[in-house]
């Protein structure tokens, strides 16, 4: 039909950006990338605008089926065609690279990018974290530049704080699986990282996973921070289960971590809301009884 209407040039019908994008969208859709790129020259032969969005068709395409080299070669043509990629065009190739684990590459490709005037923004931050997640060497920069992003200028939204958590999360399950052990030099490292993990995972994001992890640390000997057992008693009675958290702040005890009134308060409240009275009263007992003795 694409051909069809081509016959109809000496009739004064031509195709435009618009039909050539139909075809390109089509052809991509199918995996028919060779004709797709074709297309691109023949509409360059015919003077027929090519857009940024009919190149992002294209390099999309090739991310979708793992060929992330493709959608680098495809990007790097437009300049051919006169056209400047802008920042949505960098963004996407960038994402691309994170998401086939061509981390490396990715990183090389958003300092080529920062060289180009693309100004940061929380768009490719985002990426970034997310790349530097997946390695253990970056997994600690990640964090800092997440830290260091409202004073860039750029608020974490919520995706920030999920992506970020959750891959440094997979990087853990995997480095356990692994059988990798922290030496003495990362050892702090470690134990810093599993307690921003576990805090992040708490907030709304995934609190089973946090409390996995939380009892990993504790299988492997990692020190849980006050902080976070703050976090882990706050969020699961949150949730109504009041079970897991008496449990993490019995826990919490025998590791010689003191509660603070805050924790003791948001326990006994949701104990009392369940009408768990003993519960409370015991809670109660306990709590006088390290008063009394700190006293002394």
């Amino acid at each position: 039909m694409f051909d069809s209407a081509t016959d109809e040039y000496k009739n004064g019908f031509r195709h435009d950006h618009k039909t050539f994008g139909a075809m390109i969208f089509r052809l991509v859709s199918v995996n028919q990338f060779r004709p797709a790129e074709g297309m691109l020259e023949r509409m360059k032969q015919e003077d027929c605008e090519v857009t940024e969005d009919i190149f992002l068709t294209i390099c999309r395409g090739y991310g979708r089926v793992h060929r992330p080299l493709d959608a680098i070669r495809v990007f790097h043509k437009m300049e051919k065609f006169q056209l400047r990629p802008t920042q949505k065009s960098y963004l996407t190739i960038f994402d691309i690279l994170v998401e086939e684990n061509y981390v490396k590459r990715a990183i090389g490709f958003y300092k080529e990018m920062r060289e180009k005037g693309i100004p940061p923004s929380v768009v490719s931050l985002n990426i970034l974290i997310k790349a530097l997640c997946k390695n253990k060497e970056t997994v600690e920069s990640a964090f800092r530049i997440f830290h260091e992003m409202p004073n860039r200028g750029c608020q974490p939204d919520s995706y920030t704080y999920e992506s970020s958590y959750q891959e440094a999360a997979n990087f853990i399950d995997e480095m356990v699986l692994g059988g990798m052990a922290p030496n003495r030099a990362s050892w702090s490292f470690h134990v810093r990282m599993h307690n921003m993990v576990v805090q992040g995972l708490c907030n709304n994001i995934d609190p089973p996973r946090a409390f996995q992890l939380y009892l990993s640390m504790r299988t492997r000997g990692i020190s849980v921070e006050i902080d976070t057992f703050d976090c882990l008693v706050k969020c699961f009675c949150k949730r109504g289960d009041l079970n897991k958290a008496s449990r993490i702040l019995d826990e919490m005890i025998l590791d010689g971590c003191i509660p603070d009134e805050g924790i003791w308060n948001v326990l006994m409240c949701g104990l009392w809301d369940r009408k768990k009275v003993r519960e409370a009263t015991e809670l109660l007992l306990a709590e006088l009884k390290q008063n009394f003795f700190e006293a002394d």
